[in-house]
């Protein structure tokens, strides 16, 4: 059973595929690229070199924590309407565009450099930035992120790997990629910096953390973690995962009201919706792990040694309800838990995708773990749709200057709107009337609209109304 629910969990095209991800992502780099090239155009020559390399050339940079954040940065005070310059150019100027070793910026600072996964994307080990390299802007800011990921923890320090830890690192991830080879090996591709670190927060010792917003595709562990391979691919798992989430997030809200809170039984303080959201992606992928090496065969337990006897995913934080009461420390109970706040009681702060999203996770963990959806009813479907306003007769044209980015693959086209500075990610259907919007009159649209759809007035009037609201169309005047 649980071979079934890897491929379900590792190959779902809009949460789970790591392949059809990344294209998104790459997309959505590109036609940033595009758009800072015009914000700042000082830099246009560099971001347009970018934009037009391959795939294979664009990854290490996209993944690349420094240039990352700083390409997000920069997005989000175009967003917000700010004139800051630009971090990202400043970034992109320090590096050689022209380098064929595919390595990413940082990655070329690190002396050794190791990669604890070669052939399953761009993992990189954080050793020690070489002496030639330790004054640069580059180097400065990665470890301003680094610190910045740990300001809120105790004694944080980092740990220089020996060979040894690094082939730990390698173990536990061959193992999670054997194991599972579609869920498992498909966070690979989102991990690129991969440190070691010690620390203390009110919740205990580190064990492992993953970047985020602050330190964009990077995670820690701590060193004593590495001994033991089952433990090793349980938290590459665990902080992949995050890193996946933080990739599908950058194509596409979950939450359409994040400033729900939500108390947690096995923690001291709430939290948000999308939090909740990332721990119960996670729980619901270690329902499948513990129930993968339960009967993990053989030829694994003699390579990997015996994996763990228990399901205990956590110890709830001293004075939290659960450490009071008990309970909430298996992976299927913390996603019962999370998956029927998310459904039952916000399930009004979703997007459509978010709850998909959760009733994914949720159908999945139950196939292994029944518990899980015990006492989680399914999201109704809305009985009402929303008041659409008529179509204007006048017919629609496209908001000037154009920037888009097609998937066809995906059917998707990603396009940014220009008044508000946001990308939008529109379907089949949104697209194809995205593009009949070239300024004919509306009597003209709906006879194409007909012609490839048949008639649905209703599905037209929608479609334009989004593509309206979204600041992509507008109507013709005059």
């Amino acid at each position: 059973m649980y071979t079934q629910i890897d491929r379900t969990l590792g190959a779902d095209p809009h949460f789970g595929a790591a392949d059809a991800i990344e294209a998104r992502n790459i997309a959505r780099y590109r036609l940033g690229l595009t758009v800072l090239a015009r914000r700042f155009p000082d830099a246009a020559d560099r971001f347009e070199r970018l934009g037009k390399a391959d795939d294979a050339v664009l990854r290490p940079f996209l993944y690349d924590p420094v240039l990352r954040n700083a390409f997000e940065d920069d997005l989000l005070a175009l967003e917000n309407h700010r004139d800051d310059p630009s971090e990202f150019a400043a970034h992109l100027a320090e590096v050689d565009l022209d380098a064929e070793d595919g390595l990413g910026p940082c990655e070329r600072l690190m002396t050794p450099r190791r990669r604890p996964w070669a052939s399953r994307g761009v993992g990189w080990v954080w050793t020690e930035v070489g002496p030639e390299s330790a004054g640069r802007p580059l180097a400065r800011r990665l470890e301003e992120l680094k610190d910045g990921t740990f300001a809120d923890m105790r004694g944080a320090r980092r740990i220089s790997p020996d060979e040894e830890l690094v082939a730990g690192l390698s173990r536990g991830a061959e193992l999670l990629a054997e194991l599972l080879p579609y869920a498992g090996a498909g966070v690979f591709p989102h991990i690129s910096l991969v440190g070691l670190a010690r620390a203390e927060s009110d919740d205990g010792e580190l064990y492992s953390l993953s970047g985020g917003d602050p330190l964009p595709s990077a995670l820690f562990i701590a060193p004593e973690h590495l001994r033991d391979p089952w433990m090793t691919a349980e938290i590459l798992l665990h902080e992949g995962l995050h890193l996946k989430q933080f990739d599908v997030l950058r194509t596409g809200s979950l939450v359409a009201d994040p400033g729900h809170e939500i108390e947690i039984p096995w923690r001291l303080t709430p939290w948000s919706l999308t939090r909740v959201l990332a721990a119960l992606h996670v729980y619901a992928h270690m329902v499948l792990f513990f129930a993968a090496a339960g009967e993990a065969p053989a030829e694994l337990r003699e390579r990997f040694g015996e994996p763990p006897v228990t399901e205990d995913v956590g110890v709830p934080t001293p004075g939290s309800r659960a450490a009071v009461e008990g309970g909430y420390t298996t992976s299927a109970e913390r996603a019962a838990y999370l998956g029927q706040q998310a459904l039952e009681v916000h399930g009004g702060a979703l997007t459509p995708a978010g709850r998909r999203f959760v009733e994914w996770l949720m159908d999945a963990a139950a196939s292994l773990a029944p518990s899980v959806r015990a006492n989680v009813a399914r999201e109704p479907v809305p009985s009402s749709a929303p008041h659409v306003p008529q179509p204007d007769p006048r017919g629609y044209r496209k908001i000037e200057p154009v920037a888009v980015c097609p998937l066809p693959e995906q059917g998707q086209l990603l396009a940014f709107a220009p008044d508000t500075a946001k990308f939008h990610w529109l379907n089949r259907h949104a697209w194809m009337i995205y593009a009949l919007c070239d300024g004919r009159e509306l009597a003209a649209l709906q006879e194409q609209y007909a012609q490839h759809t048949g008639s649905d007035p209703a599905g037209l009037a929608s479609g334009l109304a989004g593509l309206v609201a979204a600041g992509l169309v507008e109507p013709v005047v005059g």
